[in-house]
């Protein structure tokens, strides 16, 4: 017995020295963390409870702000946007994604050459793209309206980012085109993860182009599909630079959106304690938002199982 107990203890010994070695890397990694991360979350919060102009002392003023926020018509009209923005961003631009990632799957020459044009979008600034597609969407020498008139089509034309119609749709295609390439890159992978003689078996058995995607690929790519349905959700929701650069939330409050708000109310309007109470309300629908989309992908993969 006491012969047995030594190995054990030896291997426990060496499992908690493993251990410590591993925190030990880890160590800067969580120092950050708690430094650019934790701290601020912490402050916000209580920033949140305080009134505070960025110049002068805070001051304790409890609920109020939150009693702010929930009467501020432009902040709650700010989410319905977001709300498209995120539809728009995880319906059109995950179909767009996994389409394309198809294609290129099925490709036996140039597969390469397309995976770096679709994703090369997505390495632009969000400077740049603003500005290029305000020059392409301008109302009056704009690229897209002097194209529709020189094929006859000036009936089509249109002030697109100043036109309360038009405004809101122009952004949130110009945020899908910026971004879709990232959910392509992973749907891309996941893909090329899914056995081919599962394809293979799937013919054998008399299935379809239609069969063997909904039987065979799609269930193996539910848990890649659940990380990108999440991140691109949440990417959409709290879409910025775009809007900030193309139409800085206007005509009017039509493309504003709840990140722009806060920024405009603490940098613009000095209340701080207001925006840091509108960070905490908008952290937490995208917290509620995530946790719904994670369950709903675990009871996916569970039914696809």
């Amino acid at each position: 017995m006491a012969v047995a107990a030594v190995p054990s203890a030896r291997l426990r010994s060496r499992a908690a020295r493993r251990a410590v070695t591993g925190y030990l890397f880890l160590l800067p990694a969580l120092a950050l963390m708690a430094v650019f991360t934790f701290y601020p979350f912490v402050q916000g919060l209580a920033l949140s409870f305080q009134e505070w102009d960025g110049i002068g002392a805070t001051s304790w003023v409890g609920f109020a702000n939150y009693r702010r926020v929930m009467g501020d018509n432009i902040f709650w009209a700010s989410l319905g946007n977001a709300g498209i923005f995120g539809v728009v961003g995880f319906v059109l631009g995950n179909i767009l994604s996994l389409g394309m990632a198809l294609a290129v799957n099925s490709m036996r020459r140039g597969s390469t050459f397309y995976r770096v044009a679709y994703y090369l979008p997505g390495v632009f600034s969000v400077v740049v793209v603003g500005m290029m597609f305000a020059w392409i969407l301008q109302g009056s020498v704009g690229i897209l309206n002097r194209a529709l008139g020189a094929v006859g089509l000036e009936m089509l034309q249109r002030r697109w980012l100043t036109d309360p119609e038009t405004a809101l749709p122009s952004v949130a295609l110009v945020y899908v085109w910026f971004h879709w390439g990232f959910g392509f890159l992973l749907f891309l992978a996941g893909l090329q993860g899914v056995p081919r003689e599962l394809h293979e078996a799937a013919s054998i058995d008399g299935a379809g182009a239609w069969g063997r995607f909904r039987y065979v690929t799609w269930p193996q790519l539910i848990p890649v599909t659940t990380i990108v349905s999440v991140l691109t959700l949440l990417g959409a929701l709290q879409i910025f630079g775009t809007v900030q650069v193309l139409t800085n939330g206007g005509p009017g409050y039509l493309t504003e959106v709840p990140t722009l708000r806060v920024y405009k109310e603490g940098f613009q309007f000095h209340r701080f304690g207001v925006a840091a109470a509108m960070s905490v309300v908008f952290g937490a629908i995208l917290i509620v938002l995530s946790l719904v989309q994670i369950w709903l992908g675990r009871r996916s993969g569970g039914e696809g199982e």
